[in-house]
């Protein structure tokens, strides 16, 4: 991964730590929008049955999060629980016109990049 990945990578793992204590069962995550280098927006699953660390930082990106890069420690999720999909909300903010999702996850639960088709 080149540094600048690695940097937002390491970014978004800070961001999954402060969700230690109050999201179990679900996992620690942590999600950085990037856009033209710069971190535009951030967030991390703050709470069990909460909003998800994605759909957080592209609540706060807003339109800017069109086009932009989303780095999460975690695969985002394509299942229905507590919540909708993250993924739902990956597609309707437009990352997938041009982003690119990073995810560092070596047990995925489903393959992210079959579950999508940006066409």
């Amino acid at each position: 991964m080149p540094e600048g990945h690695e940097a937002f990578m390491r970014r978004a793992l800070e961001l999954a730590e402060k969700g230690v204590g109050y999201t179990r069962p679900n996992p620690l995550v942590g999600a950085v929008v990037v856009k033209g280098g710069e971190v535009i927006a951030a967030g991390y699953h703050a709470r069990y049955g909460g909003p998800h660390a994605e759909v957080m930082a592209l609540e706060r990106a807003g339109e800017a999060a069109r086009g932009a890069d989303l780095y999460v420690n975690l695969e985002p999720c394509v299942h229905h629980g507590k919540t909708p999909p993250c993924v739902d909300r990956i597609i309707a903010a437009g990352m997938l016109a041009g982003g690119l999702i990073v995810a560092s996850n070596a047990e995925p639960v489903i393959g992210f990049s079959e579950q999508i088709d940006p066409s």
